[in-house]
């Protein structure tokens, strides 16, 4: 741990040592959230749920045009899913599931401009280390029963708290710092970890305001 410690703030002052403009920003947006729910390879039916992203984010030049943009949010996620197959989680008699979780990410994303002028459109991708927080759900059984609980996660069993996802940007940046663009993530892992339990696979699409300063 200590010399990836060394290593980290070495690269990263190498790296600050070539830059030529950096700029903080502030960020937020509505997104939908759903998800690729399958149990046993069969896809269950899923809905979306509406939420909202707010965070902070660095533009850091390295090259023409071409910038690192480092960014940290917090994001209100959940899913629904009908479910024609017993899946455990969330429960083998459940019917259906209505999740709600409060999730942290860190962004690593390269930022391209589009242009010269001052006003001008931009993309960014990249990778995100996605960290959920806590969560609820509520389904319905087959018995008849409601059930509304917490979600309860586990590196073994359960679900898991830590994802990876890919993210794709694309917007417009104003001479005065304002953005505004189309953000999407899929996440890579499931979202499970029971075994023989669901693959469980978030999405988000949404629409962000930003401001760099």
């Amino acid at each position: 741990m200590k010399k990836i410690t060394i290593f980290s703030v070495a690269l990263l002052s190498s790296f600050l040592g070539v830059t030529q403009e950096v700029k903080f920003g502030i960020f937020a947006g509505p997104h939908v959230s759903s998800a690729t729910y399958s149990v046993e390879g069969v896809n269950q039916p899923t809905d979306a749920k509406v939420g909202f992203h707010i965070g902070a984010t660095y533009k850091i030049e390295f090259d023409n045009k071409v910038f690192f943009a480092p960014a940290i949010s917090y994001k209100l996620m959940g899913y629904q899913v009908a479910l024609n197959r017993p899946s455990f989680p969330p429960d083998l008699l459940a019917k259906d599931n209505n999740t709600t979780f409060h999730e942290v990410d860190v962004d690593v994303l390269l930022h391209f401009e589009c242009g010269k002028k001052p006003d001008h459109f931009f993309f960014r991708f990249g990778p995100s280390f996605n960290f959920i927080l806590w969560g609820n759900e509520t389904f319905n059984l087959e018995t008849g029963e409601n059930v509304e609980q917490s979600m309860k996660f586990s590196t073994t069993k359960g679900y898991g708290r830590y994802d990876a996802s890919l993210v794709g940007q694309f917007g417009y940046e104003t001479s005065k710092g304002i953005t505004i663009y189309a953000h999407y993530a899929e996440h890579m892992l499931s979202m499970n970890n029971q075994d023989k339990g669901p693959t469980i696979r978030n999405r988000m699409g949404g629409i962000t305001v930003g401001k760099y300063f």
